[in-house]
């Protein structure tokens, strides 16, 4: 649930400005909202000294670590470590751009081979000219009495020479620019020695990954100062007194009034206004919901405080979409090792994300099971589900469509109990009834089943005479009429659509299943010695099976949230644009900048 949350206006004297905000960290409850753009030298220094520190940290996140050379002493410092990264990564960058040049040096001098630039320079003195030419393959050319010409490679269509002659001969071809002041043999030393030094630089930098956890502590420690910074710099002035505004959640109100008694400050608490886009969101979930939080974080996206939370639906339904799109119940069976093992090997490791897998793993077992499939192998002609109708196409389609018309209906009727005791409440019982119409016309236009006389009229036309009423309920009725045939024609038409894209849990599931039949008929078709065959199958069932289950991730991931954040979110009229609850926190030491 989303905790219910209070608006606080806190007045405190000017010169306890500080101090009041020291109190408010100490209590940790109140997410500030600056009454006036925050400005300070401090707070400018701090947001400095933050994106250096936050440059370098994601340098070392996008470099593996080296354990083997772990370079951190016991007590490093961050700036030291800072300076250390930045200026790896400059050198990282000079030698890279160097590189870069050599190789296109080297590319000009490729067609000419290896030449000394001292005999160049040699013969020029002695009065000839040295020139470099191309010319198609085939048709050198014809050159003066005294020139020599030699052809030192064919690349494609084109000869490339060399012309030596005496000088002031006119030459019959126009000559290449090339440089001629340093060797091939010269640039390619050039280009090892500075690969050897890329290389040492990226190690330093692999190195320094050790003591990552320096600087992600000290930018958690800058983040607090930064907040607590613009805490007291936002706060607006009226005379000799200063004051706040922020939110506190509702059963934290009391610990804020009582200081506010000790702390001699004026308190004014009110509930925020429906319109107010600052109220930060604070979600308490139940421990079963628990492990959905994560999947939330990965996404970046929070409800809003006037939103509602959606969790536990998510978790329900998430899980049953990606039991459907995986469908393998070998699959589930490799998630759940995984997962265990995984959780043996980093026993300290936060418990959301293995519960998570390890609830979605679960899933997948057991509609594998239902729907009688391992590893892509079906029984081989034999019947080994445990639902024979989840083996049949038609059924799984049409399991499908009705898991669509429960869950958008769920959002309707929730929606309808959000509304409460309204006349607008009506109009989403009637969305109901027009998803149960769409339930069996795409029964009978995508599955070509046929539909009792009479079912679609008795459904579509008591739902859509109850949205066309009760939409957009009004004392005028041509008005009240007029907005319910508006909000009808816009959202019927999507409402069809919307519950047809389930069909994608069908579509990827069989997919999933076909790819692994693929691979098995692959590796156990193999016409090879039979010595060999045990190891040729076992790399093409690893590899093959190994590359269906990446894709079944990926699937997850584009259609099981999809459904979720947009089918079943867009019919709740969610926006996900939620603030997320900061409470001022006290840093534990601070540095005056």
């Amino acid at each position: 649930m989303i905790e219910p949350m209070k608006k606080l206006s806190l007045v405190c004297l000017e010169e306890h400005r500080e101090q009041t905000i020291e109190q408010l960290a100490e209590l940790g409850t109140v997410h500030v909202h600056p009454a006036q753009p925050p400005d300070s030298v401090q707070l400018a220094s701090l947001r400095n000294r933050h994106g250096r520190l936050a440059r370098a940290m994601a340098v070392l996140d996008n470099i593996a670590p080296d354990d083997r050379a772990a370079i951190c002493g016991q007590s490093p410092d961050a700036e030291e470590l800072c300076a250390s990264v930045m200026e790896a990564t400059a050198e990282c960058n000079t030698l890279q751009t160097r590189i870069d040049a050599l190789h296109l040096e080297l590319q000009e001098l490729q067609p000419w081979g290896d030449f000394d630039p001292e005999t160049i320079a040699a013969l020029r003195k002695n009065n000839l000219v040295v020139a470099f030419g191309k010319s198609a393959a085939g048709h050198l050319p014809e050159l003066p009495e005294g020139a020599v010409l030699h052809k030192t490679a064919t690349f494609g269509r084109q000869d490339y020479f060399v012309v030596v002659a005496p000088a002031g001969t006119t030459l019959p071809f126009t000559p290449l620019p090339v440089s001629q002041t340093t060797s091939a043999r010269e640039l390619r030393k050039q280009l090892a020695d500075s690969e050897q030094a890329l290389a040492e630089q990226h190690s330093l930098l692999a190195a320094l990954t050790s003591c990552s956890s320096v600087l992600h502590d000290e930018l958690r420690q800058l983040e607090a100062e930064i907040a607590h910074c613009v805490a007291r710099d936002g706060m607006g002035q009226k005379g000799r007194l200063a004051y706040l505004q922020g939110y506190i959640p509702v059963n934290k109100v009391d610990s804020l009034r009582e200081a506010a008694r000790r702390q001699g400050w004026a308190l004014l608490l009110s509930d925020p206004d429906r319109a107010d886009r600052c109220v930060p969101t604070l979600v308490r979930l139940p421990r079963w919901v628990e492990p959905i939080r994560l999947v939330f974080k990965s996404l970046g996206v929070i409800p809003g405080y006037h939103e509602i939370d959606i969790s536990a639906w998510f978790l329900i339904f998430f899980s049953l979409f990606f039991a459907i799109l995986i469908g393998d119940a070998g699959y589930g069976a490799v998630f759940l090792v995984a997962t265990v093992a995984l959780r043996k090997k980093f026993p300290k490791a936060p418990a959301q994300p293995f519960w998570l897998f390890g609830e979605l793993a679960v899933c997948t077992i057991v509609w594998g099971v239902l729907s009688g499939t391992y590893f892509g192998w079906t029984g081989g002609g034999r019947n080994i589900a445990v639902l024979e109708a989840l083996t049949d196409s038609i059924q799984v389609q049409k399991l499908c469509f009705l898991i669509g018309v429960i869950h958008l209906a769920i959002a309707h009727i929730w929606n309808a109990l959000m509304i409460g005791w309204r006349v607008r409440a009506i109009s989403e019982l009637g969305w109901v009834l027009i998803f149960c119409g769409n339930f069996f016309l795409a029964g009978q236009m995508v599955l070509g089943q046929q539909v009792a006389p009479g079912l679609l009229w008795w459904l579509y036309g008591p739902g859509a005479l109850v949205v066309v009423l009760f939409s957009r309920p009004s004392f005028n009725p041509f008005k009240a009429v007029a907005g319910g045939l508006g909000s009808l024609a816009m959202n019927i038409i999507n409402s069809f659509v919307d519950l047809v894209s389930y069909i994608r849990l069908f579509a990827v599931g069989a997919a999933t299943v076909a790819v692994a039949q693929s691979f098995n008929s692959m590796a156990l078709g193999m016409q090879v010695h039979p010595l060999l065959k045990g190891l040729a199958v076992a790399v093409i069932l690893l590899l093959g099976h190994g590359l269906n289950i990446v894709l079944c991730a990926m699937s997850v991931l584009v259609h099981g949230i999809r459904l979720n954040m947009l089918e079943f979110s867009g019919h709740l009229g969610m926006e996900w644009a939620g603030v997320p609850y900061r409470p001022l926190a006290k840093p534990s030491r601070r540095k005056q900048s």
